[in-house]
């Protein structure tokens, strides 16, 4: 990372069946690699100074509200540059239920469903999801050191 680059976390969850929480983008934000329509595991922007552990905990509070205290963050799994000049880190997390919470759409994401990985990577996904979900599949990043230069552009 270099200095001047945002930062930001991804959270991806998974349930008892191994499927994973996938969402649907309602805002563009191009700088972000992102269009309305695509699909995305939760993402959230971190502000200036702000730990990862506080954005984790916006990001749960704003995209998956209806999951509170019982998803159980299990690690930090890698480090994505999803644009030049962003960096995500990417979390691995646990529900201890398949039946999805009831979730508000925030305006900016909603149609959050349950998915099988391999099914997901057909969907047309946000910049930097893609790898995050294929690095989930093929078991890297337990040890957090996994790092992706440069996701495949989508827009």
């Amino acid at each position: 990372m270099s200095r001047g680059d945002k930062r930001g976390v991804a959270l991806l969850v998974t349930n008892p069946k191994r499927e994973i929480i996938i969402l649907e983008e309602f805002q563009e934000k191009r700088e972000f690699g992102k269009l309305a329509g695509m699909f995305s595991i939760p993402m959230e922007t971190s502000e200036p100074a702000e730990d990862d552990c506080l954005t984790l905990k916006r990001l749960v509070e704003h995209e998956l509200c209806g999951f509170n205290s019982k998803i159980y963050i299990e690690r930090l799994s890698g480090s994505y540059q999803v644009v030049p000049g962003i960096w995500v880190f990417l979390y691995v997390a646990q529900f201890p239920d398949c039946v999805l919470p009831s979730l508000d759409p925030t305006g900016e994401v909603g149609n959050h469903r349950w998915m099988n990985p391999r099914m997901a990577l057909d969907l047309r996904l946000r910049q930097g999801a893609r790898e995050m979900i294929r690095d989930y599949l093929n078991g890297y990043g337990y040890s957090g050191k996994i790092v992706r230069f440069k996701c495949k552009e989508v827009i």
